[in-house]
């Protein structure tokens, strides 16, 4: 058995830009890891939405500004993945295929309180409307100001949908 004596120092890099590929390669593996852990610890319900949505968001960020660091040296980081065997299926979903956080994008009806309203908004100026066109108004100054909050309630939810499709869309890039 050699003694303490004989054992040599063992260095992972020969230069400084070496070191710093494997700090950040240690950084990616970190963040992804992390990732992981925090989507089992959401689904578990062991920590809230809120703490949740703020700790993804900020590390989908950080994963980003790395990912944009690393195209070089890590052009594929599903690749960088198995090299290092990391099995993370729910860090590789929420990094790379969504983007956004697991509550913004499953939100229900029920978690949005604004959303309620909006429909029942929605629904009192269609029934409205319908009732008029049953009894035969029809000139524009009696439906224009019965159409309108409509239209606009109908643009907006249009927008709403759009502008949800629009982001997922761009933090798939």
């Amino acid at each position: 058995m050699a003694g303490y004596s004989e054992m040599r120092e063992v260095r992972l890099w020969s230069d400084k830009k070496e070191r710093e590929m494997y700090d950040n390669f240690a950084d990616l593996f970190a963040i992804v890891k992390t990732m992981e852990k925090l989507e089992k610890a959401y689904v578990r319900d062991v920590i809230s939405a809120k703490e949740y949505e703020s700790a993804c968001t900020k590390l989908i960020a950080q994963f980003r500004t790395l990912k944009t660091a690393l195209k070089d040296t890590v052009p594929d980081v599903e690749r960088f993945m198995e090299t290092y065997k990391m099995d993370c299926p729910a860090a590789l979903n929420r990094l790379l295929v969504s983007g956004v956080p697991a509550n913004v994008e499953h939100k229900t009806a029920s978690s949005d309180s604004g959303t309620a309203a909006a429909v029942a908004e929605c629904v009192q100026h269609y029934i409205t409307a319908m009732d008029n066109l049953k009894l035969n108004m029809l000139a524009v100054d009696q439906v224009s100001p019965i159409y309108v909050p409509v239209s606009f309630i109908i643009l907006v939810f249009i927008a709403k949908l759009f502008c949800k499709s629009f982001h997922c869309q761009m933090s798939r890039v």
